[in-house]
């Protein structure tokens, strides 16, 4: 029997310890934001670094297979480095990229869900495409949630529920940090604030109100592709739907729309701007999504997924591949658990084939990566 430590298979355990400092090649940026170097062949993660740089790290977590570190400072910079303009970036749990410049972010991101359908999803050759940029990459969010606790307001720190006290947020629009001014001055008890765009806000939104019209555009090019069949088709169901932000939108292209919603309060909004083809339904998609595809044919049927980061339930899937739809468009914002639902579809079941990916960076200067992605029929 071969001698553990010497089996191919051991466990590297990393030599360093919390609070030593270590020189660090960052070749990567993870989804999540933190950049990886190694050491001896172990992962460090470290934030407000970019890929190709050359850092000082201070180890402060160790655990069997990785390490966690601060930076301490940058020995060679990226020449996508910029100065970020808010004071408490990396304190703020909110941004992770104000310290790289726009385009290079949108690159980043899109290698990340490139390479998570990669290798969490098993696709060689995944099908994304450039990522739509957002017209301002700052004052975009429509809504933000203030915490207030002991006397100071502001937001998390990341991983934490210590408040890290903010006077603005760059990331928030005009109106919204008006808002927020309204509540400092108030001198608010402790607590949880969601402040809005009180003209647009109402039911689920996204946060981003020009993504959020590129986004509707890219689903109903993704329904119907341009030089598609102009017949209408038979129905689409719309899991997830929230108020009908998709459904509205599509209805026009098909016989029969029906929306799947847990909230109560989305579904009665939604139902009351519907067309007299729509149809909203108050309950989880697990109990109720096998009805709904049941209400077409699979060749004039069309699925539309806009699932929570958790992505799709097993039992979800399973009545997909039980009653398949012949298209699925699949709205998210987790490349890992599309990644997981892509295998699922495609390499597992070998029911549907991967057409397209298409990312939008819905949020600027955070780690989040919204994508839609066209599955097919085989």
């Amino acid at each position: 029997m071969a001698n553990k430590e010497n089996s191919s298979d051991a466990i590297q355990t990393p030599k360093l310890r919390p609070g030593q400092e270590v020189q660090l090649d960052i070749n990567d940026i993870g989804f999540g934001g933190k950049g990886v170097g190694r050491v001896d062949g172990i992962a460090c993660f470290v934030a407000g670094v970019i890929d190709g740089e050359k850092v000082q790290a201070r180890i402060w977590k160790v655990k069997s297979r990785m390490m966690e570190g601060g930076l301490v400072g940058v020995i060679e910079p990226s020449p996508h480095r910029v100065e970020p303009p808010c004071p408490v970036f990396l304190k703020c749990g909110g941004c992770s990229y104000q310290h790289i410049d726009y385009p290079h972010q949108l690159s980043v991101k899109q290698t990340q869900l490139r390479e998570a359908l990669r290798r969490l999803g098993g696709i060689e050759a995944p099908p994304v495409g450039e990522m739509i940029p957002s017209p301002e990459p700052y004052a975009y969010r429509n809504r933000i949630t203030v915490h207030v606790k002991n006397g100071d307001i502001g937001f998390f720190a990341e991983g934490s529920n210590k408040v890290v006290p903010v006077e603005k947020c760059l990331i928030a629009s005009g109106e919204v940090n008006d808002g927020f001014q309204d509540l400092r001055k108030s001198r608010p008890q402790d607590g949880n604030y969601l402040i809005g765009e009180k003209k647009r806000y109402g039911g689920f939104r996204q946060v981003n109100n020009a993504v959020a019209e590129i986004l509707k555009k890219t689903v109903r090019e993704a329904v119907r592709p341009s030089g598609g069949s102009p017949a209408i088709d038979e129905l689409l169901v719309d899991a997830y739907c929230g108020a009908g932000f998709f459904g509205h939108e599509l209805q026009s292209l098909f016989t029969k729309v029906i929306g799947i919603e847990r909230s109560i309060a989305s579904v009665a909004m939604a139902s009351r701007q519907a067309e007299g083809n729509e149809e909203y339904l108050a309950g989880d998609v697990e109990q109720m999504i096998h009805a709904a595809l049941s209400a077409g044919s699979s060749a004039g049927t069309v699925l539309l997924l806009d699932p929570p980061s958790e992505g799709l339930a097993d039992m979800v899937t399973e009545i997909i591949l039980e009653r398949p739809p012949a298209r699925i468009v699949y709205v998210s914002c987790n490349p890992a658990t599309l990644a997981r639902d892509a295998k699922r579809l495609t390499l597992i079941s070998d029911r549907y084939r991967l057409l397209k990916v298409t990312p939008l960076d819905m949020f600027p200067q955070t780690a989040e990566i919204e994508s839609v992605s066209v599955f097919e029929l085989v």
